[in-house]
């Protein structure tokens, strides 16, 4: 009994010591403020969050702009400290891809973060924020014009042309509202994107971070290398784009190089076995059936839960095969679909496409608006010309993408232009990794290449029957992050890559 007594008194002196060191653990660094005005305050979470789980909301406020409306921008911060006996390295500041995509901070999707950090097992701290005017910014700006347009062209088997012209003309609804108030869409770009990011982590007293920047979060990323290289430990890139790649310009090839991708999947898959002849030939007449017969299916609307009536025809089903090679899990069974499709018939594949395509069509995560306006500031004026001989290099993808310059949004939208040097090569010696896909339709492992060209310190892994974000879909490209970040400078080559 004097044992247990005994034992009871010292849970109760220490408990409070160990409670008060697990707290200074995993403290989160300071908040300052920084010469240009910008500032981090600590806040309490705007969600639940497990009491075994450190994790750290925060609200950075970016630098202050007084002529400018919005005069400045409150975004919001996770901070999730490693586990003590895990963390070896720096602290890695995440970015996400889109432009206009949040970073799902919000109550509903937050807890992701916290499989995440522990799934790949992540070096050291992890920040994860959301980009000026999307998610939880303050203020955010969105065009929902846009999604309910989408809402009524989905039932509607409308000429492409008609259907062109109704989303200009809510896009352009969009950006004349918010122009009448007051919003300066120039302060939405990848230029001051990177700005916000070395700001929110120099906020946090750091001379050195690490970076993991995905999809568009990678030409963040790489903007911060070309301006602030000395604060830059290690960046990973994962499905490079970089500033030197017309997205505009670029569709048409984009477009019928996955026409090309589909007819190798036969290629990757064990229970495939049709040559890409055949897999081309069986493209061509499931084009050529939805031509004489769209699809008429009903789908569940994510915004009211309620279902909804869709009608895709020759263009929707190229753009919806484009959209499923971003999932490396659904390439395989894409032969047998279309198969299906020709026969007249939806299998639970193509189903699951295309609730995944009207997802991403009502998604309320993405900001139209921050889209248009990164995408015609970074972009840059695009010659009618041009974009007429794109098309002609890539017939096939033409007849689809005929009308895209005519109606484009940044044929009319105010967001200004940057810099002709913005659309050069980042050339850097920061210790960089770039990860791409073999199958990634919209960030291919060309443009990794090509900016691999520019970096003295780079290695570049292409991962087969790989589409878009490598991490989160291979294995084997969380140990060579992991790796990686250990030691930048000689990394340690995981023995998975021998097995890929």
């Amino acid at each position: 009994m004097m044992v247990v007594l005994r034992w009871l008194v010292w849970m109760v002196v220490l408990s409070p010591a160990a409670w008060w060191g697990w707290q200074a653990l995993n403290a989160p660094p300071p908040a300052l403020v920084l010469d240009d005005g910008a500032r981090l305050e600590w806040v309490d979470c705007w969600f639940d969050k497990p009491f075994w789980r450190p994790m750290h909301c925060g609200h950075f406020h970016t630098a202050p702009e007084p002529a400018a409306s919005p005069a400045q921008f409150t975004l919001p911060v996770v901070y999730l400290p490693q586990y003590f006996w895990r963390r070896s390295v720096p602290p890695t500041l995440y970015i996400a891809g889109g432009p206009g995509g949040s970073a799902w901070l919000d109550p509903g999707q937050v807890g992701f973060w916290q499989h995440w950090v522990d799934q790949a097992d992540w070096p050291g701290d992890l920040v994860v924020y959301d980009q000026r005017g999307v998610g939880g910014s303050q203020p955010a700006i969105d065009c929902p014009e846009l999604r309910e347009q989408r809402r009524e062209l989905l039932p509607l088997p409308l000429p492409t042309e008609e259907s062109y012209r109704r989303m200009r003309d809510a896009t352009r609804a969009c950006h004349d509202r918010l122009k009448s108030e007051g919003v300066d869409l120039h302060r939405f770009s990848t230029e001051w994107n990177a700005a916000d990011a070395t700001d929110l982590m120099r906020a946090m007293g750091l001379a050195q971070w690490n970076v993991y920047g995905v999809s568009y979060g990678t030409r963040v990323a790489l903007e911060m290398m070309r301006r602030s290289p000395d604060s830059l430990r290690a960046v990973v890139l994962d499905s490079t784009y970089p500033p030197e790649a017309s997205a505009e310009l670029s569709d048409a090839w984009l477009l019928e190089r996955s026409f090309g991708l589909f007819a190798r999947i036969c290629d990757l898959a064990d229970e495939c076995s049709a040559t890409p002849g055949e897999l081309t030939q069986r493209l061509e007449d499931a084009f050529a059936h939805v031509e004489r017969e769209s699809i008429k299916v009903s789908m569940r609307d994510p915004g009211t839960g309620k279902d909804i009536a869709v009608v895709y025809d020759h263009d929707d089903l190229a753009w919806l095969l484009f959209e499923a090679l971003y999932q490396w899990d659904l390439i395989p069974n894409l032969p047998e679909s279309v198969r299906a499709l020709i026969g007249g018939r939806l299998d639970s594949h193509m189903r699951g496409l295309i609730q995944d395509s009207v997802d991403t069509l009502l998604d309320d995560s993405v900001s139209d608006a921050v889209a248009s306006s990164v995408d015609c500031h970074d972009g840059g004026p695009i010659d009618q010309r041009d974009a007429e001989r794109q098309l002609q290099l890539y017939p096939r993808a033409a007849e689809i993408k005929r009308f895209d310059w005519q109606y484009h949004s940044c044929r009319f939208w105010d967001s200004g232009e940057a810099p002709a040097e913005f659309r050069t090569p980042v050339v850097s010696d920061v210790p960089t990794l770039l990860l791409a896909g073999e199958f990634d339709p919209v960030t291919p492992p060309e443009w990794a290449e090509q900016a691999a060209r520019h970096l003295s310190n780079a290695q570049l892994f292409v991962f087969p029957a790989v589409g878009h974000g490598v991490l989160d879909s291979h294995v084997c490209a969380a140990d060579l992050v992991r790796n990686f970040f250990a030691d930048p400078v000689r990394p340690q080559a995981p023995k998975c890559l021998g097995r890929l």
